[in-house]
Protein backbone atom coordinates (compact mmCIF):
# COMPACT_ATOMS: atom_id res chain seq x y z
CA UNK A 1 0.00 0.00 0.00
CA UNK A 2 1.42 3.42 -0.67
CA UNK A 3 0.57 6.83 0.34
CA UNK A 4 0.15 10.45 -0.95
CA UNK A 5 -0.51 13.71 0.28
CA UNK A 6 -1.62 16.37 -2.15
CA UNK A 7 -1.20 19.87 -0.71
CA UNK A 8 2.00 21.02 0.93
CA UNK A 9 0.67 23.86 3.23
CA UNK A 10 0.33 23.90 7.44
CA UNK A 11 -1.79 20.56 7.33
CA UNK A 12 0.06 18.81 4.51
CA UNK A 13 3.51 19.58 6.47
CA UNK A 14 1.82 18.29 9.98
CA UNK A 15 1.03 15.04 8.03
CA UNK A 16 3.97 14.61 6.69
CA UNK A 17 5.80 14.82 9.56
CA UNK A 18 3.68 12.20 11.27
CA UNK A 19 4.47 9.85 8.22
CA UNK A 20 8.12 10.88 8.56
CA UNK A 21 7.93 10.30 12.76
CA UNK A 22 7.25 6.39 11.44
CA UNK A 23 9.18 5.82 9.04
CA UNK A 24 6.70 5.83 6.31
CA UNK A 25 7.46 6.60 3.11
CA UNK A 26 4.89 9.21 1.60
CA UNK A 27 4.46 11.04 -1.77
CA UNK A 28 4.07 14.80 -1.41
CA UNK A 29 2.56 17.28 -4.42
CA UNK A 30 0.96 20.27 -5.12
CA UNK A 31 0.13 21.71 -8.41
CA UNK A 32 3.45 22.97 -8.93
CA UNK A 33 6.81 21.35 -9.67
CA UNK A 34 8.05 19.17 -6.99
CA UNK A 35 11.24 20.59 -7.58
CA UNK A 36 10.01 24.16 -5.81
CA UNK A 37 9.21 22.18 -2.21
CA UNK A 38 12.04 19.54 -2.61
CA UNK A 39 13.75 21.43 0.10
CA UNK A 40 10.86 21.67 2.45
CA UNK A 41 10.25 18.01 1.81
CA UNK A 42 13.82 17.04 2.40
CA UNK A 43 13.97 18.85 5.76
CA UNK A 44 11.15 17.03 6.98
CA UNK A 45 13.34 13.36 6.30
CA UNK A 46 14.19 10.94 3.56
CA UNK A 47 10.60 9.13 3.64
CA UNK A 48 9.24 12.28 2.15
CA UNK A 49 9.09 12.09 -1.41
CA UNK A 50 8.00 14.92 -3.58
CA UNK A 51 6.30 14.02 -6.91
CA UNK A 52 4.20 15.68 -9.20
CA UNK A 53 -0.01 15.72 -8.71
CA UNK A 54 -0.25 13.28 -12.02
CA UNK A 55 2.13 11.40 -10.13
CA UNK A 56 0.68 11.39 -6.41
CA UNK A 57 -2.71 10.25 -7.62
CA UNK A 58 -1.03 7.11 -8.39
CA UNK A 59 -1.43 6.47 -4.65
CA UNK A 60 -3.65 3.66 -3.08
CA UNK A 61 -4.38 6.05 -0.17
CA UNK A 62 -4.79 9.81 -0.28
CA UNK A 63 -4.89 12.57 1.73
CA UNK A 64 -6.35 15.49 0.14
CA UNK A 65 -4.99 18.76 1.92
CA UNK A 66 -6.21 21.17 0.00
CA UNK A 67 -8.05 24.70 0.15
CA UNK A 68 -11.76 23.73 -0.87
CA UNK A 69 -11.53 25.71 -3.71
CA UNK A 70 -8.50 24.24 -4.85
CA UNK A 71 -10.03 20.39 -5.11
CA UNK A 72 -11.56 21.15 -8.24
CA UNK A 73 -8.39 20.99 -9.65
CA UNK A 74 -6.99 18.08 -7.85
CA UNK A 75 -9.92 15.95 -9.31
CA UNK A 76 -9.11 16.72 -12.75
CA UNK A 77 -5.65 14.74 -12.27
CA UNK A 78 -6.99 11.24 -12.63
CA UNK A 79 -10.34 10.64 -14.72
CA UNK A 80 -11.38 7.63 -12.14
CA UNK A 81 -11.12 7.67 -8.58
CA UNK A 82 -12.57 4.62 -8.16
CA UNK A 83 -10.92 2.26 -5.97
CA UNK A 84 -9.00 5.20 -4.24
CA UNK A 85 -9.41 5.98 -0.49
CA UNK A 86 -9.25 10.40 -0.59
Amino acid sequence: MNYAIIGFGKIGHALAKAFARNGIEVAVATTRDPESFAADAAAIGPTIIPKTLAEAVKADIIFLAVRFESHREVVKALPDWKGKTV
